[in-house]
């Protein structure tokens, strides 16, 4: 499968390259997005290398272009059939529809998940209503939400967790019976069991994220990592994506600060560097406060 180039050309070159690093994301393997704050870099670059597509604001000669628009009422329009596209949408939403644009044997259906991990040291900061919101957002094969709280009041009757530590050849059709579906999204509670979710380690997380993308359900997997699990500090290696939901309470700035301190001892500096911090509005997770929240936490 060729890799579409995707360019992105607009005068606030911050929402350029967010949504560039978005696409890039997302579409890994599928597209190879880059940005340009004027037409003129963007004449320039056409000049030497091709692309597919550009998502701008203005018309350019010889490339094939989809507007991007302020307009409210564009929100829910298939550029497919406009050819206009709602610039202020999720990242997931704005692949979705690039997708469409392409002749649906040109992309691969069976593409790698993408694992999400949710994870803060702080009680009653809405991890939970993200990790859901992330799970639901997705709209290619659907969301999976992983429940690793540290005490799950709702879980299968399958211990996924035992069978995981075990390396049980039962185990993915274990998952297959232990995922149920909610109204935007389906859901995994691995296991109600505090010890359990204390014991897992990273190679555990990647045994359990390869069995996952085997049974080709999903395309998002979103775990929702308790505290209480954090014992081992190598499974968030094994994550595309690490959201960090923080307040700004003085108990809470503390808490955070000896998290850092201890991140840093840990030698995974780096990987939380990356991480994507955000501050939880207190709404449904499927509300239109939830999607705008994830959106500026990722520009």
């Amino acid at each position: 499968m060729r890799i579409r180039s995707i360019g992105i050309c607009d005068k606030d070159i911050d929402y350029a390259s967010n949504l560039m690093d978005g696409i890039n994301r997302i579409g890994e393997g599928e597209f190879s997005a880059c940005a340009f704050s004027d037409t003129k870099c963007l004449k320039e670059f056409v000049k030497q290398d091709e692309l597919d597509l550009l998502l701008t604001s203005e018309v350019v000669d010889g490339v094939r272009c989809i507007l991007l628009t302020e307009d409210e009422e564009m929100r829910h329009s298939e550029i497919s059939e406009s050819g206009v596209l709602y610039k202020y949408q999720s990242v997931t939403d704005v692949v979705r529809e690039i997708r469409k644009l392409f002749k649906p044997a040109e992309i691969s259906v069976r593409k790698r998940c993408r694992f999400i991990a949710v994870y803060s040291p702080l009680g009653r900061c809405g991890k939970t209503s993200l990790a859901k919101a992330l799970a639901a957002q997705d709209e290619v094969r659907g969301g999976l939400y992983v429940g690793m709280e540290n005490f799950a009041s709702e879980n299968s009757d399958a211990d996924i967790l035992y069978l995981l530590k075990q390396r049980s050849p039962d185990l993915i059709t274990a998952l297959g019976n232990a995922v149920i579906q909610e109204s935007d999204f389906s859901v995994l509670y691995a296991s109600g069991a505090y010890i359990d979710t204390h014991d897992v380690l990273g190679t555990d997380i990647e045994l359990l994220n390869r069995e996952l993308d085997r049974l080709g359900r999903f395309s998002t997997v979103c775990y929702d990592i308790g505290s209480a699990a954090f014992t081992d500090l190598s499974i968030f290696n094994y994550f595309d994506l690490i959201y960090f939901p923080v307040l700004d309470d003085e108990v809470s700035v503390k808490k955070l600060k000896g998290f850092r301190q201890l991140i840093y001892s840990a030698g995974m500096n780096e990987k939380f560097s990356r991480c994507i911090e955000i501050k939880v509005p207190d709404c449904k997770y499927s509300s239109p406060e939830m999607i705008k929240a994830i959106w500026q936490a990722g520009r």
